[in-house]
């Protein structure tokens, strides 16, 4: 493996460990407008840098089956075009949750940005 590919190869991992990390806290923004799983899959995949492996659509589903038994989300099933969909949203206490993580990212740019500027 030359250097390049060394490089390309820590910065894919990296980039999956950055992207699993922040799924949680977009989802918890992304609800707080209702939307359904594969909604929210689509919009999370066109936003996030691409890395490898790309996000499995069952590991959306997965965090928002932790979130919904934390108490965070709230589910209702719909039909709509004659498919049924399970859409998500925000619950109180997920938006008192997003409120501290939004502040933790915030605190946690602010230091990348001050020992970036040193």
């Amino acid at each position: 493996m030359d250097q390049d590919e060394n490089i390309q190869d820590i910065i894919k991992k990296w980039r999956g460990q950055l992207s699993r990390g922040m799924l949680e806290l977009l989802i918890l923004i992304l609800l707080q407008k209702e939307r359904y799983g594969w909604d929210i899959l689509q919009l999370i995949r066109s936003i996030l840098p691409p890395s490898e492996p790309t996000i499995a659509d069952g590991t959306i589903y997965n965090i928002l089956n932790r979130l919904k038994k934390r108490g965070l989300l709230t589910t209702e099933n719909k039909i709509i075009d004659g498919r049924m969909r399970r859409y998500f949203l925000i619950t109180d206490l997920g938006r008192k949750v997003l409120e501290s993580m939004l502040t933790d990212w915030d605190e946690t740019l602010a230091a990348i940005t001050e020992v970036r500027e040193m």
